[in-house]
């Protein structure tokens, strides 16, 4: 699969160190290799939303949209679990959703 990254999602993983920053590493070299969106580990579809997905790292969520159409993975955002659900994140997400 293809990767891009937003700039928050690239902010949020320079803050990280040690084994959380490893994690992040692992899964996105995990994401590059796959063929196929069921071939990520701990990676589910948001409910709602028609492009939106978010794979679990330890206490952090990473949402992503996924176009289908050239197989790209956008990292949008790299947050703490009890952020990832919050209304904000829903609304900045839907609108990103809908744009595809």
């Amino acid at each position: 699969m293809n990767i891009n990254y937003s700039k928050d999602f690239s902010n949020s993983v320079n803050k990280l160190s040690g084994k959380y920053k490893n994690s992040v590493i692992n899964m996105i070299k995990e994401v590059k290799q796959a063929a196929s969106i069921e071939d990520i580990t701990d990676c589910k579809k948001l409910k709602d939303f028609q492009n939106i997905y978010r794979i679990r790292i330890g206490s952090f969520r990473a949402l992503f949209l996924l176009r289908v159409i050239d197989n790209t993975v956008f990292f949008e955002y790299l947050v703490s679990r009890g952020e990832a659900y919050s209304k904000e994140y829903e609304r900045k997400l839907r609108g990103k959703d809908k744009a595809l």
